[in-house]
């Protein structure tokens, strides 16, 4: 009996298991571990670096932004069906909720983060939000820019933004965040997450707050994560987890009956 004992031991400990066997997920890549923001009030951006316009116009930063009014500053990519998506709708809500005035009181510029991606790329993503944001047909009120690596890792470094291209997952994992900059094109403050109060924001970007932290970056990242890994790898090892531990306490039962039996027998035959 003392081998049934343990057998139904073992069972109970793999009966406990099941639940986080279940709903394992593969650990974070590097390139997760990697990313974040470090912030940099005060930094001047390099307002020199050329870009591509999403009509396919070569311009300078300092053309769209820095120019005498704040912006709301964007680093996503167009590519990007997740995180980016989430920011760049969070932006347009904010946009839509402002009670100052868009294109006269500030402006808003996204840069893309993904230096293969094309100006036709950046228009149809600019044309969905600009068309959230309440002003459909009117691209032309929220820059969308494309450029070499070189240009982008010139602004992210200056914003303190840190990102990096995952291969096994074939996306860039990255911050949420918006960047307020002033009038001078240097770093206001910053907006983290995807859902920001309009009247805060106006007061980062006119000086008159210093942070706003509207949304911990670091649940963002974990939904990135999360969604990225889950919709490659995290339904297949889950069902195969749960098929391994239903499989393991389907023996470790038929064990024990046949033993059982057994057992029980053996003691019949000791008695007669």
């Amino acid at each position: 009996m003392k081998t049934v004992r343990c057998f139904r031991q073992l069972m109970f400990v793999v009966v406990l298991s099941m639940p986080a066997l279940a709903h394992a997920q593969p650990a974070a890549p590097p390139p997760v571990t990697k990313i974040g923001v470090d912030e940099r009030i005060g930094a001047a951006l390099p307002l020199d670096v050329p870009f591509t316009s999403s009509r396919g116009k070569r311009v300078k930063l300092g053309q769209v932004l820095g120019n005498g009014k704040p912006t709301l500053l964007v680093l996503a990519y167009n590519r990007c069906s997740m995180l980016c998506s989430l920011v760049l709708r969070g932006a347009a809500d904010l946009v839509k909720d402002a009670s100052w005035q868009f294109g006269d009181d500030f402006s808003v510029v996204t840069i893309s983060i993904d230096p293969g991606e094309t100006p036709h790329e950046a228009a149809r993503t600019q044309q969905a939000i600009v068309e959230r944001a309440g002003y459909p047909g009117q691209g032309s009120r929220w820059p969308f820019l494309v450029g070499k690596k070189a240009s982008i890792d010139a602004v992210a470094s200056a914003l303190g933004f840190r990102y990096e291209w995952d291969p096994r997952t074939e996306q860039f994992a990255h911050p949420a965040v918006v960047f307020a900059i002033d009038a001078e094109g240097k770093v206001a403050g910053y907006l983290h997450g995807i859902r920001h109060d309009p009247e805060r924001a106006w007061a980062l970007l006119n000086g008159a707050a210093t942070s706003a932290s509207l949304g911990p970056a670091s649940a963002i990242l974990n939904c990135f994560r999360f969604d990225a890994l889950s919709r490659r790898y995290g339904p297949w090892i889950q069902r195969l987890f749960q098929a391994g531990a239903a499989g393991v306490f389907l023996a470790l039962g038929a064990a024990v009956v046949v033993l059982t039996r057994r057992e029980r027998k053996k003691k019949r035959e000791s008695l007669s």
